[in-house]
């Protein structure tokens, strides 16, 4: 099967921390991505990039705004593809991620989710 794992973080928390302590955190991900590659079948990996066009219903009217939504700091991260033979499976993988593996997550606000994928023609 399937999944995409969605990873998140704070903005805010991440802009306000000093460059060189998220350099070094990002260097001890290097190892822990290392592992998670070697144990997942991932099949595709992206990471958005920061800039964002919204738009919604309102009223009858579609409204539009740039940026991300002024009252969350959350953010995608990372979105990957990746094979598992099941959700409990893709969970545990997933746990692999540095997302929960640095006690720095929680300083930042990191955290991810999986979700099968579920093919349209499939769900018939």
């Amino acid at each position: 099967m399937l999944f995409l794992f969605i990873g998140y973080y704070d903005a805010e928390k991440m802009n306000q921390s000093p460059q060189q302590e998220l350099d070094a955190v990002m260097e001890r991900c290097n190892l822990l991505l290392e592992d998670f590659f070697t144990k997942t079948n991932v099949l595709y990996e992206w990471y958005p990039g920061a800039e964002t066009k919204r738009a919604w219903l309102f009223d009858g009217q579609i409204q539009h705004q740039d940026g991300p939504d002024p009252d969350k700091t959350e953010q995608i991260g990372s979105l990957m593809v990746f094979e598992a033979a099941n959700l409990e499976q893709a969970v545990d993988l997933a746990l692999l991620h540095p997302t929960t593996q640095l006690p720095e997550a929680q300083k930042y606000g990191w955290r991810m989710e999986v979700r099968p994928l579920i093919d349209p023609k499939e769900a018939e």
